[in-house]
């Protein structure tokens, strides 16, 4: 069968109406993804504020409670402590916004909507620091055993914020900052090395391992396969 005009420009209108179909379909989707990336890049901000206000408020407590008695009199401990226990316990409410408590409708039905359920880790990481701070006693010397608890608490509460940022995300912005060191002549990594020696020739034990030619190398071969480089 010989088409003619007409049927050719039938065909070509309904070639072209699926080509931009296809087009649309292909730049809702792009804007539909960068609508969540922004929304998500967003939310990671105000992760990353909150653990932020929470990890400096363990860190006083750390402070403190290796400093009492010594860099703090007793007054000036009870205060401080007083006061760094309340903003933990505003921390940890705030971080109920981004962390919500898990299975709601079996534990604690008697409490507020917010209080339901089991608590998750990052939060328990800053009740409990709250808790072992608002505790201690003004009195007496450094307490060792408080600051390392406290210690325990800020790794949780830094490990379990790191784990609610997207690490593919991370991964992406580290591209993207590895971009702009591309002019840089001296590794990171070598002047870590070098600070690091300075510290362990100061004060012998303070590294856990040699920092030399070898452990350079390791670690840029490590960040080179986080970038995705070979």
């Amino acid at each position: 069968m010989e088409w003619g005009v007409n049927e050719w420009v039938a065909v070509g209108s309904a070639v072209l109406a699926l080509a931009s179909l296809v087009l649309n379909w292909l730049v809702v989707r792009r804007q539909t993804e960068l609508q969540y990336e922004t929304l998500r890049a967003e939310m990671d901000a105000e992760v990353i504020g909150w653990s932020q206000d929470a990890i400096d408020q363990v860190s006083e407590a750390i402070t403190l409670a290796s400093g009492r008695g010594t860099a703090y009199a007793s007054a000036d401990f009870s205060r401080l402590a007083h006061e760094t226990a309340q903003k933990l316990s505003s921390i940890a409410d705030r971080g109920r916004l981004f962390f919500p408590n898990e299975e709601p409708d079996r534990h604690g039905q008697e409490k507020e909507a917010a209080f339901q359920g089991f608590r998750p880790p990052i939060l328990d990481a800053i009740i409990f620091a709250c808790g072992r701070l608002s505790r201690m006693s003004a009195e007496g010397g450094p307490d060792k055993e408080s600051a390392d608890f406290l210690v325990k608490c800020r790794r949780l509460l830094v490990s379990e914020a790191q784990n609610a940022i997207d690490p593919r995300r991370r991964k992406q912005m580290m591209r993207r900052l590895a971009v702009g060191r591309k002019d840089d002549k001296v590794s990171a990594f070598s002047m870590a090395s070098d600070l690091g020696e300075a510290m362990e020739a100061l004060y012998p034990g303070f590294l856990d391992r040699p920092r030399g030619p070898a452990w350079v190398a390791e670690r840029e071969a490590i960040a080179r396969r986080a970038l995705g480089r070979s």
